[in-house]
């Protein structure tokens, strides 16, 4: 290997490197180990492989589906009709890609962290989605820019790179939730069963946020995809337009998160308490001089 391809490896671990960094410096309350942040970003790298695997699969049956709406130019597929091609892109890169990518780094995240004792507050989902997705990131992208050289290092570094850790700051902004509402509906039994509060009292719901810590990454994965690849001045538009929010609308995320950023038994008790306002604070042990600024949900 030569000085050449050492820096680009170099160039594409940089940009991911930097947004580690950032995300781990803005976890306010406690720092996370950095034994499990490290092995998060590996376990999100070795995604690669079976997603790399799966995507090829998925994408020849996606194909064959749309077979019988396409025909054979000069070995090349042609699409009968613009409708039926921009259908197979959608189903390609939503289904055939962003699906695999993001449910790959959901169960790596799932499996590592939602019993951990470390996933104490607010911010810890996002750190940790966001160090699994820039550990899938990381790995892509010296695959991407050992093939294709500086320009696409520098591309990249804007793009797919901070792109991937935005999917992260959704799932992990999901993923937060509804670890938050799982502490809080734990503690609204213990507070049934005490009597503090009515047996018959609707829990709190858990379940959409565990939907939307996949779901929602998988929608702005597949449309990042899908915009960028279609060759058209709306479909460029929409591609900047929407990477934009994503800068925008992320990098604000993870301020706020980490600004309120406070431990799950203070968190779980302002749910709590904003739920059945009757409860005096003591009931729920909680400290009122440690009320967080609760996130709307």
């Amino acid at each position: 290997m030569g000085i050449n391809e050492i820096l680009l490896i170099c160039a594409a671990l940089l940009p991911a490197a930097a947004l580690c960094i950032y995300v781990f410096a803005k976890d306010r309350v406690e720092k996370e180990p950095l034994s499990l942040l490290l092995g998060l970003f590996v376990l999100g790298a070795l995604t690669c492989y079976p997603a790399g695997d799966i995507e090829g699969y998925l994408i020849i049956g996606i194909q064959k589906i749309f077979e019988p709406f396409a025909t054979s130019v000069d070995g090349n597929t042609v699409y009968l009709d613009y409708t039926v091609f921009r259908l197979f892109n959608a189903s390609k890169y939503f289904v055939g890609v962003a699906l695999v990518e993001e449910l790959g780094k959901w169960l790596v995240l799932i499996i590592v962290t939602q019993r951990n004792k470390n996933f104490n507050s607010l911010f810890d989902g996002i750190i940790y989605a966001v160090f699994v997705s820039l550990g899938f990131a990381a790995f892509e992208n010296v695959l991407y820019v050992l093939n294709n050289g500086w320009i696409n290092a520098a591309m990249r570094a804007v793009t797919a790179v901070p792109g991937h850790a935005f999917d992260g700051v959704l799932m992990g902004y999901y993923y937060s939730l509804w670890h938050m509402h799982e502490v809080a509906r734990d503690r609204e039994r213990t507070l049934k069963a005490a009597g503090a509060i009515s047996k018959t009292a609707k829990e709190f719901s858990v379940k959409r946020f565990a939907v939307c810590s996949l779901l929602v990454p998988v929608l702005a994965h597949g449309l990042y995809d899908y915009s960028c690849t279609i060759n058209t001045w709306q479909a460029t538009l929409l591609f900047y337009g929407f990477l934009l929010f994503l800068y925008i609308y992320c990098f604000c995320k993870i301020c706020r998160f980490s600004k309120n950023d406070t431990l799950e038994e203070n968190y779980s008790a302002a749910l709590i308490l904003r739920k059945y306002k009757h409860l005096p604070p003591d009931t729920v042990l909680y400290t009122p001089t440690e009320q967080p600024q609760t996130v709307n949900t």
